[in-house]
This record gives structure tokens, C-alpha cells and sequence, in this order.
């Protein structure tokens, strides 16, 4: 069985091959794509030679999308098209495996299950439930995983705590201004979610699935907890960017835990 990945080069890639490659449990071969997913020649070839296709591939930072749209399009949902074309037409036994986002759903007051409603409010949610549907429409064999937020060392300043980290290290006011801070979001470790993917894999689970921590966060007590934890500081948080209805998103995890079996709450915090 020979488990093909694009955007192998990326953080989330790396650690999944990693991870596979360290407790393997069901004998697959790793395919690693070497070219842009937008060279529909090339990209061609290489499905034909592997069994599942696990597409990794995608501009993921929302000002990275928001910046250039036309080609997040193309990088996030025309591939996925050419994938599901691909298999629709040549075999249909190969499977697809999308990682999606939260991002496709809206604020909950309570946790988000799989069947929630379905609201994306970015354009990044957008293009990742576009190509969901896409999926749904014309395959069977498919695994599509909602994944939350995520933290790993390596991360850019684009992404959330890399960029609190940064603010936080180079404050120079009072008080930490950070916009809309009692947000509430479901943010785990990349060691965490490698696990539950892999195992997902491992599980051959098919259908759609979120994948998170379970446990929510406001964005003024990650900040506060970061700046004790990494810097031994005592910081405030400047109130005048509080938003009258914060939105809340939170992972129901219960489905995820059940086929994979890994209950070990996520180590978040002992990262930062």
C-alpha cells in the first residue's frame, strides 16, 4: 500500500511522516510528491502510482489567502478538483484523504460536532468547504478531517501564538493590545494532532471527522499564560479591543477519540 503526500515540505507533512515512519502499523510505502501540485501532468503521473493520496498541500495562513485569492484557488480547491477527477475517472478504489479546517464552521455556544452548522466566514473556509463538497459529490472512498487550530515551535509570526509570542517578548506599553481577546478557540499541539491524523490512517476511517483538543482557550488567557510561562511576565491586557459578541469554537472531539483511542489529554502549554 503506498500512502502518496503532497505538501510534504510543511510543518503539519513533516511531522506526520515522522510520526508514520516511527510507529508504522500497517506496512505503507511513503510517496512523497516533488512538485507543484498546480502541474496537472506531473501531479497526474504521480496519483497513478499510489493507492491513497493524502493532500497536505495549501496555502493555509488567512492573510497569505486573503492576499492573494486567485491563487489560494488554485493551491486549495482546483487541485482538490483535479484529485477527485483523477480518481473519478482512472480508480476509483484510490482514496483521498482532505485536510479541511474548522474554519468552515461558524460560533457555537456549544461544542462543534461533525453535523454543526456549516458557515464559513473567511475565504479560507470557503475554498476548504468548496472543495468538500467536491469530494462528497463525486467519491466514496474519502477521509475528510476538520482540523482545528494548531501550534508547533516552527510555526511563522503569521500564525496565532507565534505572533502573541512575539508580541508579548517586545512589549513596550502597559498594556498588550490584541484584537477581539475573549475569542474562545480550540488550539492543540502539532504532536496531537499528527497522532490523531496518523491513527486516522492507520484506522482506514472513512467519511468526516474534526479533529481538536476538546478544550477551548480564551485569546487573553493563552496571551497571559504565555507570558508567565515564557517570559515571567505579569501582563494586562488592554480592554478597549474586547468584542461585544466574541465567537466561540470548540472541537467535539468524541467521535475522533472513539476510532482512535488516544485519550492522553494534549500538552499544549508545556510546548510554548
Amino acid at each position: 500500500m503506498i500512502l502518496g503526500i503532497t505538501g510534504h515540505k510543511g510543518i503539519l507533512g513533516k511531522s506526520i511522516i515522522n510520526y508514520i515512519k516511527k510507529y508504522e502499523k500497517s506496512n505503507y510505502k511513503i510517496s512523497l510528491y516533488q512538485n507543484n501540485v498546480l502541474d496537472f501532468d506531473k501531479f497526474g503521473k504521480w496519483i497513478d502510482k499510489v493507492d491513497i493520496i493524502l493532500h497536505l498541500a495549501a496555502v493555509t495562513s488567512i492573510n497569505a489567502v486573503n492576499k492573494n485569492k486567485k491563487y489560494a484557488e488554485k493551491v486549495n480547491y482546483l487541485s482538490v478538483k483535479f484529485i477527485v477527477e483523477k480518481i473519478q475517472n482512472t480508480n476509483t478504489k484510490k482514496k483521498l484523504i482532505f485536510i479541511s479546517s474548522s474554519h468552515v464552521y461558524s460560533s457555537s455556544s456549544k461544542k462543534i460536532t461533525e453535523k454543526s452548522f456549516i458557515s464559513p466566514i473567511t475565504y479560507y473556509g470557503r475554498l476548504k468547504y468548496k472543495s468538500e463538497k467536491e469530494i462528497q459529490k463525486r467519491l466514496s472512498n474519502f477521509l475528510i478531517i476538520r482540523l482545528f487550530s494548531y501550534y508547533s515551535p516552527k510555526q511563522s509570526k503569521q500564525f496565532l501564538i507565534p505572533a502573541l509570542i512575539d508580541k508579548i517578548k517586545n512589549i513596550k506599553e502597559k498594556k498588550l493590545k490584541i484584537k477581539n481577546y475573549n475569542n474562545i478557540r480550540d488550539i492543540s499541539s502539532i504532536d496531537y494532532v499528527t497522532k490523531q491524523i496518523s491513527n486516522l490512517i492507520f484506522n482506514k476511517y472513512n467519511g468526516i471527522i474534526n479533529c481538536g483538543s476538546g478544550n477551548g482557550i480564551s485569546l487573553e488567557n493563552l496571551a497571559i499564560k504565555i507570558a508567565f510561562k515564557k517570559f515571567s511576565k505579569k501582563i494586562e491586557i488592554d480592554k478597549r479591543f474586547k468584542i461585544k459578541k466574541p465567537s466561540k469554537i470548540i472541537c467535539n472531539n468524541y467521535k475522533l477519540l472513539q476510532i482512535t483511542g488516544i485519550k492522553k489529554r494534549d500538552n499544549l502549554m508545556k510546548i510554548i
